[in-house]
Parts: C-alpha cells; sequence; structure tokens
C-alpha cells in the first residue's frame, strides 16, 4: 500500500515536471533558397519553393543575394542550398532552366541529405511543366503590382498542378 502510494507521488512529481518544462516544436528541414532582387528572380523564387513546398512538405527561405556575391562561393560555404544564377547558356550544374532566364544551380545539401530526396524530381517536373510564355505572363502579374506568391498559387492552382 506504501509502495502504491509512492509511486503515485513520484508519478504525479514527474508528470509536473514534464508539464512545466518548455516545450520546443519540431519542424521539418528548411531549404536556403539565393535569389537576387529583380522580378524576374522573385517570380522563379515564388513558383520554385512553393511547387516545392506542395510536393514534398519542404519549407524555403530566401537568402538574398547581391550582384557583388559570387553564387558559387555562396553554394560552397554552404550558406544557401539552391541558388538562381544569371546565365547566358545552359550550365550542367543546374537542376532548374528556362531559356533565357537564371538557372537554378543546387549545392551539396540537397543532392545528399535524406530530407530532401523529394526536392530534387519535384523541381525537374516542375521544369518539365513550367514554359517560357508562362512565366513571361506570370512575371508581367508581379511587375503589375501583385503579389509573386500569390500569383504562383493562383496560377498553379488553376493548372491543376497543386
Amino acid at each position: 500500500m506504501v509502495i502504491r502510494q509512492i509511486s503515485l507521488l513520484v508519478g504525479i512529481i514527474l508528470l509536473g515536471a514534464l508539464i512545466s518544462t518548455p516545450v520546443q516544436a519540431c519542424f521539418g528541414p528548411k531549404l536556403f533558397v539565393g535569389a537576387g532582387a529583380t522580378v524576374q528572380q522573385e517570380t522563379l523564387y515564388a513558383l520554385v519553393t512553393l511547387y516545392v513546398q506542395e510536393k514534398t512538405g519542404v519549407e524555403s527561405t530566401s537568402v538574398e543575394v547581391s550582384d557583388s556575391q559570387s553564387p558559387f562561393d555562396l553554394l560552397s560555404a554552404e550558406k544557401v542550398d539552391l541558388i538562381f544564377i544569371p546565365v547566358n547558356k545552359p550550365l550542367n550544374e543546374a537542376v532548374f532552366h528556362l531559356p533565357g532566364l537564371p538557372a537554378l544551380v543546387s549545392g551539396p545539401r540537397p543532392v545528399n541529405d535524406l530530407q530532401f530526396t523529394t526536392v530534387l524530381p519535384a523541381i525537374s517536373k516542375l521544369n518539365r511543366l513550367l514554359t517560357s510564355a508562362d512565366f513571361e505572363l506570370l512575371v508581367g502579374q508581379v511587375k503589375a503590382g501583385k503579389s509573386a506568391m500569390s500569383v504562383a498559387r493562383k496560377f498553379f492552382m488553376e493548372n491543376r498542378w497543386i
């Protein structure tokens, strides 16, 4: 009988300790995506990150890249996981590229980290679905004052891609 009461008391104390301990939410992995401040790159960022989030559950955080920063240095220093690079010709390293637009290049984390195994296939699928003509229409809407994320979401939903 005494052992039972002691066990109950210990249980209540442990429960109280657990309840009073601060709780930290566990969020999924995040990708850091480097993009410039142009309307084109803002729209590309919105399209790629929204599609990835909807298809894989992986969220992204924008990292603003200035013209003076070297994209490949940011990738090698692991300050970004993916980055848009303005190019005149196709890059072998590109995981997303539409003619005449900045290419998206991946660092090692999306390639090697198991948390991101579905990210690059999703980006590749988006690259096959999206056309340059679609993109130019979306850029026009963003230039007209609409939010890049809302334009991307509406476009994806109208086309039933998400």
